[in-house]
């Protein structure tokens, strides 16, 4: 009998996933900064929006993919930077979140070379249930194999909950630094609002350097990430490299109890125009089940107008690979 992968994929998550208030981990929070700390809104100068695909275990088969997207600049009028995110987590053929919320941060400086922005977001999460694909055992015939998707099921309306964090980032030359705290009200994704259905507070600290070794045609970006999320770590080491449009990256990150990962990320940069492959590999832990790929992305950024420049804002270049 051919039991299909998303039967499997629903007592994986549901187990492992869904009930421990964790959210997706993308493998780093590159191009992504404004979701994870909304103090990065604007710091970049010109408005750009940023658009990334995942696939999760892919070698899996089981449907773990996720989409982003995001608008953000730094506009004088409001003395900061502004925009809105949309991501949504397809959890296999069952189940998806998707989540989006707007932001805003506040640019000023604190001293003759340190600039300091602090930042505001608010955010709705909606989850959703596909009852068509959820197998109940009496859609399974033991000669006929899946006669049924569901049809005894009836799932829960989508659940849809309001979300906050904040977050400031500090900067003086080439360096930056950032820290945050995401899910300030813990939504449950669920009726019961049981603590383990609750979306844990996630606490993230962020740093960089832009290094010039080679002049303005050559650059060096390493960077380091931790994010706290209830009882799991997640630490991120990578540097990119960029040299006359062209970019790539070499990044090591790891998850308690679960992977250790290898990455490697190419770019191509147009100015106006960005494009990047990353891919993840798994070095420890997991298991053979798992597969050797862990996180496959595709992104690009698109820049709108020049870098606005002001006495309350301070350019920061930002991991993007």
């Amino acid at each position: 009998m051919k039991l299909r992968y998303r039967t499997l994929a629903v007592a994986l998550l549901l187990c492992t996933v869904t009930l421990t208030g964790q959210d997706t981990w993308y493998g780093s929070a590159s191009g992504m900064q404004v979701m994870y700390n909304p103090a990065f809104a604007g710091v970049e100068g010109a408005s750009s929006v940023k658009i990334s695909a995942f696939s999760f275990l892919p070698g899996n088969g089981f449907g773990l993919r996720s989409v982003y997207a995001s608008y953000e600049g730094y506009f004088s009028s409001l003395r900061g930077g502004a925009g809105a995110w949309v991501s949504d987590d397809i959890l296999g053929d069952v189940m998806n979140d998707l989540r989006g919320g707007a932001f805003y941060s506040y640019h000023f400086r604190a001293g003759r070379r340190l600039f300091v922005t602090a930042g505001l977001t608010a955010a709705v999460i909606t989850r959703g249930i596909r009852s068509g694909s959820v197998i109940l055992p009496e859609d399974i015939d033991p000669f006929r194999g899946i006669t049924g998707g569901g049809t005894g099921y009836f799932p829960p309306a989508p659940l849809t909950r309001f979300d906050l964090g904040t977050g400031f980032t500090i900067a003086s030359g080439n360096w930056f630094g950032g820290a945050s705290v995401m899910h300030l009200t813990k939504p449950s994704l669920s009726d019961d609002a049981l603590d383990h259905n609750r979306v844990n507070r996630l606490l993230t600290l962020t740093g960089g350097i832009l290094l010039t070794p080679g002049g303005k045609d050559f650059s060096m970006l390493p960077s380091a990430s931790l994010f706290i999320q209830g009882d799991e770590t997640r630490i991120y080491l990578g540097s990119e490299a960029s040299w006359k449009g062209l970019a790539g990256s070499l990044s090591l990150w790891h998850v308690s109890d679960g992977f250790t990962s290898l990455g490697v990320s190419a770019g191509w940069d147009a100015i106006t125009v960005k494009i990047m492959l990353s891919y993840s590999y798994i070095v420890s832990g997991g298991s053979a089940t798992m597969g050797g790929t862990a996180i496959v992305k595709a992104g690009a950024m698109f820049s709108f107008g020049n870098v606005e420049k002001s006495r309350g804002a301070h350019i920061i270049k930002l991991p993007l690979l």
